[in-house]
């Protein structure tokens, strides 16, 4: 009976070596999975911030959608963070960011181009984050956009 358990209990037995190597990698998938998932969470903030962003429209370059935005100023920058597939087509994420007070910005209304590599046949979303000029990215939510169809 004592040979029985033995068998057993040794079959079961992981070593401290293969143990810590899988301690790590369950970390690691669940780090990364945490990461993936929080890339696009609807953030209540960042959709409270971009009711005050300067207007977003759609243009199409000869074979890309295009996002322009009209800022008020030469100081507001855009920027394509990145793209991502998904069951209609594609999801956009663009970072606006408002000009640093420390600087005069003559008021004139700019428009800013950012071309996408999303093709003109494949449905696009525009989400987005209005960020302060100097504000970190990490941890920012982003919130869809609401697109205009011209500016006035």
């Amino acid at each position: 009976m004592d040979n029985q358990t033995n068998a057993v209990g040794s079959a079961l037995y992981i070593r401290p070596k293969h143990a810590v190597l899988i301690g790590l990698g369950l970390i690691f998938v669940l780090m990364i999975s945490g990461c993936i998932q929080k890339i696009w969470e609807r953030d209540e903030d960042a959709a409270a911030r971009l009711q005050n962003a300067p207007q977003i429209m759609l243009e199409d370059d000869e074979e890309f959608h295009m996002i322009v935005m009209q800022a008020p100023s030469p100081g507001w920058s855009l920027r394509l963070d990145s793209t991502e597939r998904t069951p209609e087509g594609k999801r956009v994420f663009v970072t606006i960011r408002k000009p640093d007070p420390a600087y005069v910005y003559t008021q004139q209304i700019v428009l800013m181009r950012v071309l996408t590599r999303v093709r003109l046949d494949t449905e696009l979303e525009v989400v987005g984050r209005m960020l302060d000029f100097d504000e970190k990215t990490k941890g920012k939510g982003y919130a869809p956009l609401k697109l205009v169809e011209s500016f006035e």
